[in-house]
């Protein structure tokens, strides 16, 4: 059995994949038809203009065979175990440029991630690493992974943010949120490890009184535990025990801080029946419309509030700009984009709409021991402080957020926003592994 390799451009990829899984997944046309139109269709539908594809298959995805193994093959439904694998690049795609050094290097600038599909039908969607420059809609800022591959025996780097589909057996949205935080940090730090979903039944069982497959989905607080065991110091938040305000900045304080975020979405406390799991990735790029338009929030914290009162100062918080977020969700494809205030706005069912964030789930570094409440306090207390040389009536922004020493400190040796002294003595001083920072200035400096 050989690979084969096909070469088309978007008005060919129906035609061309529609036979080909009727072939390797063994199912009808018309199953074939309906995966394509009912999943594939609105995926493709995003990419922007002047792609090309290259379709691979068969292809043993890492991921599929492990839920094949310990799931699917025992079922009396035959599954196939291999899979189909789609290559996307930027403009026209040639054969013989996979054969050549210069046409590898020229296919290397222009290659724009992957997408397997697995014979799951009809929830083929499977593994997949789309960069963001493939989108039509591109303005946002996103966390991104580099994920080695092959493309015809060649080699490339996907970058983008892992995403699948769940197939509703052995991965449903917690499983699939949990896989792909841990893809994301296994791609940009070696102490951790990728995860494929028996690791996760595994890790699991001592927490699970009832059969774990096929699965009913995981609990937030099952989600932190199996985080914990892949080396997390994991910090969970519940919308119900802080203001509406103070949960959604701590949310986007931790999203400034480029930490992917595990939440749980729900419509049970308004009737409704629904509960999800998402990761959110990103932001929508900050305008100068976002930044005259914010004001100044009320402090929730008494004490605080008191100490800006008798300095006369206000503080205005980047976090509390009404930004769109990014959203990896296994019901929809990679970067979906909308407001805290109704994180499911893009589906259709008006249902879906009407689910609000209830819990929150940060994977930290162990060693982290304040968390974006204690960070923000400690950063307002000391700007509050009379030590601290604010002139009165001053109107503060800052922004807050959790980032290595080591990437602050590159930071610092670059940048112009610091007097050579300053950054000398900041550069000077030792620090532990990750640090807390809070940029000020003023609306009319940003």
């Amino acid at each position: 059995m050989s690979i084969t390799t096909i070469v088309c451009s978007p008005h060919e990829l129906r035609d061309e994949l529609i036979p080909i899984m009727q072939e390797e997944f063994a199912v009808s046309f018309q199953n074939a038809q309906e995966a394509f139109d009912g999943m594939l269709n609105e995926y493709f539908s995003r990419l922007r203009e002047g792609l090309q594809f290259v379709i691979e298959y068969p292809y043993v995805d890492k991921i599929y065979r492990d839920s094949y193994y310990a799931y699917f093959s025992s079922k009396r439904r035959l599954y196939q175990k291999n899979c189909i694998r789609i290559s996307v690049f930027e403009d026209a795609v040639l054969p013989d440029q996979f054969r050549n050094a210069g046409g590898i290097a020229g296919l290397r600038e222009r290659y724009r991630g992957f997408m397997v599909l697995r014979p799951t039908m009809p929830y083929i969607i499977g593994r997949n690493v789309l960069s963001p420059l493939a989108l039509q809609e591109r303005r946002f800022l996103s966390l991104m992974g580099r994920f080695p591959t092959t493309v015809n025996a060649v080699r490339f780097d996907a970058m983008g943010f892992p995403h699948a589909s769940q197939d509703t057996e052995t991965i449903t949205c917690a499983e699939t949120s949990l896989w792909a935080v841990m893809e994301y940090f296994a791609s940009r730090y070696p102490e951790y490890k990728p995860i494929v979903p028996s690791a996760i039944i595994d890790t699991l069982k001592s927490r699970s009184s009832s059969r774990q497959i096929p699965s009913d989905g995981l609990n937030i607080e099952q989600m932190s535990f199996a985080l914990r065991e892949f080396g997390f110091g994991t910090m969970t938040y519940d919308r119900s025990e802080y203001s509406p305000a103070s949960f959604d900045n701590l949310l986007a304080v931790y999203v400034e801080s480029g930490i992917p975020l595990i939440v749980a979405v729900s419509n049970v406390h308004r009737g409704g029946s629904i509960r999800h799991a998402v990761v959110i990735v990103g932001r929508s790029e900050t305008t100068e419309a976002d930044i005259d338009q914010l004001t100044v929030e009320k402090e929730d914290n008494e004490t605080l509030l008191e100490m800006m009162k008798r300095k006369n100062i206000s503080i205005i918080d980047n976090a509390d700009i009404k930004r769109h977020f990014v959203f990896i969700d296994d019901n929809y494809p990679a970067y979906q984009m909308a407001p805290l205030q109704s994180p499911m706005a893009y589906y259709q069912d008006a249902t879906w709409k009407k689910c609000e964030i209830i819990q929150l789930l940060v994977p930290l570094y162990p060693k982290v021991y304040m968390d974006g409440i204690e960070a923000r306090k400690c950063i307002k207390k000391l700007l509050s402080d009379k030590s601290f040389r604010t002139p009165a009536g001053a109107e503060l922004f800052i922004r807050v957020f959790l980032t290595s020493s080591r990437s602050y400190k590159d930071y610092l040796t670059v940048t112009d926003g610091f007097s050579g002294d300053a950054r000398e003595i900041i550069l000077e001083i030792p620090m532990p592994k990750f640090i807390w920072v809070g940029e000020i200035s003023s609306k009319e400096l940003i």
